[in-house]
């Protein structure tokens, strides 16, 4: 059964929705994380409680392909329910993760939650048709957030502080904020802070007040094109380019988030660990960004690192050189690059 998104909160605890699973997935990563959790506390369950839920993600899949099934079958002494919560994120969705995720919701096992959230998948993914067409699971896309609705969410702020302002001060409030609920609920929280706590506003002091986010697709597209997670590398790209971020703009942050896997596995290979590695660095990885990181780390080599390097700083001279299309061009690099990293998961 698939579920909008609205709406998904106040139909969970509805008696008449039977339900095992639960499928979180979508362009809208702050949305997912804000469900998936939003839900485990709607239901009172602990996560902290390794008697009654167990936590896996895709590399527990690839290293033991049994140990969902496990998890789902195992008593739990103080429930009448095990829960499950899977996270597939920071992973190119491969086939083998799918059968797996498949043929285990096809067992007849009883008394569990399975909680899962995902990455950008697409409609004629087998693991969102089985959701979908399966009488013990839900569907819950979360499509990114639109203007219309940013533009709605700032329109309600201001009329409960009985504050008004022209339709171009608007828009422009309205195109600081992201495509990411999660991003975009911190800067709806701090404008309702400061509304609340000052009187005397002013259009500067509100547009100051606000972060500019157009450039967190460019971040995206980095992250999931070191991930080989080639949909939505490109998703992300297609994003950027939509807001006029120019496409050597797109290489430089690719470029640095290269370097700084570059920089972390050369610590590594000196003896340091991983959160060392990451927390010396300067500026240090931000939290967020972390999980990510670990995995890239195992996806790439310092010699895979120096070859797409040089494919970086030749596409930079093309573009420079306005020969050549610069849209495909990038477009064929990440996509280059993200096959790089997915044939490393594969392998």
């Amino acid at each position: 059964m698939k579920i909008n998104s609205d709406h998904f909160l106040n139909s969970i605890n509805n008696e008449r929705i039977d339900y095992k699973f639960i499928l979180f997935y979508g362009s809208n990563h702050g949305l997912v994380d804000l469900l998936f959790k939003s839900s485990l506390k709607k239901l009172s369950i602990d996560t902290n409680d390794p008697f009654i839920v167990s936590k896996l993600d895709t590399q527990n899949l690839i290293d033991n392909p049994s140990s969902l099934s496990e998890a789902l079958s195992t008593y739990s002494l103080v429930s009448d329910k095990r829960t499950v919560l899977l996270d597939l994120c920071n992973y190119s969705l491969t086939k083998k993760i799918t059968d797996i995720l498949i043929s285990t919701l096809k067992l007849e096992i009883d008394n569990y939650n399975l909680f899962i959230k995902a990455d950008n998948l697409r409609t004629q993914s087998d693991l969102v048709k089985f959701v979908m067409n399966s009488k013990l699971g839900l569907l819950v896309p979360c499509y990114e957030e639109t203007s219309i609705s940013v533009k709605d969410k700032l329109l309600n702020i201001f009329n409960e502080n009985n504050l008004q302002f022209n339709h171009m001060f608007i828009s422009e409030m309205t195109s600081r904020f992201s495509s990411d609920t999660s991003i975009n609920q911190m800067e709806f929280d701090k404008l309702k802070t400061f509304l609340i706590n000052n009187d005397n506003v002013d259009q500067i002091t509100l547009l100051n007040l606000i972060n500019n986010n157009t450039d967190i697709n460019v971040n995206k597209v980095a992250i999931h094109c070191a991930s080989g997670d080639v949909s939505n590398a490109l998703f992300f790209y297609e994003k950027a380019f939509q807001s006029s971020i120019p496409p050597i703009v797109v290489i430089k942050n690719i470029l640095k988030h290269f370097k700084i896997i570059e920089n972390i596995l050369c610590l590594i290979n000196n003896g340091d660990n991983i959160d060392y590695a990451m927390n010396s660095l300067q500026p240090p990885v931000f939290f967020k960004d972390k999980p990510h990181i670990v995995i890239q780390t195992k996806l790439w080599t310092i010699k895979k690192i120096n070859l797409v390097k040089k494919r970086l700083i030749d596409s930079e001279i093309k573009c420079k050189s306005y020969l050549l299309n610069d849209k495909l061009l990038i477009a064929q690099l990440i996509l280059s690059i993200s096959v790089i990293a997915k044939n490393s998961v594969k392998s």
